[in-house]
């Protein structure tokens, strides 16, 4: 049988332990995590690994361009759905590009 694992990760310990008591309840057979590192298949996981410094830059480089083309076609496709993803693309990339792991290098 698959077990659920689900990671929930909160600023504030008692939101987060409030959280995993509730998910707890709701799905009994769902392993909480509250970090990474406490998955038991964590070592075998690609998404709980960091990525290798030559596939951080093509992700950026991938959400940039992304970003970059619902910007140039927003007119084209007036979308607020399209309009919430590009500014959620948006977020997301320069929060890595802010994250010293990125590889970004300041000037």
């Amino acid at each position: 049988m698959i077990q659920t694992r689900l990671l929930v990760t909160l600023p504030k310990a008692q939101c987060a332990n409030r959280v995993r008591q509730i998910l707890q309840a709701q799905a009994p057979g769902c392993e909480v995590l509250g970090q990474p590192r406490d998955c038991s298949q964590a070592p075998g996981c690609h998404w709980l690994q960091a990525l290798p410094p030559h596939q951080t830059g093509a992700v950026l480089a991938l959400l940039s361009d992304a970003v970059e083309v619902l910007e140039q076609t927003r007119h084209a496709f007036k979308s607020a759905q399209l309009a919430q993803l590009r500014k959620r693309l948006n977020r997301m990339l320069e929060d890595l590009s802010d994250n010293p792991e990125s590889g970004k290098t300041t000037l």
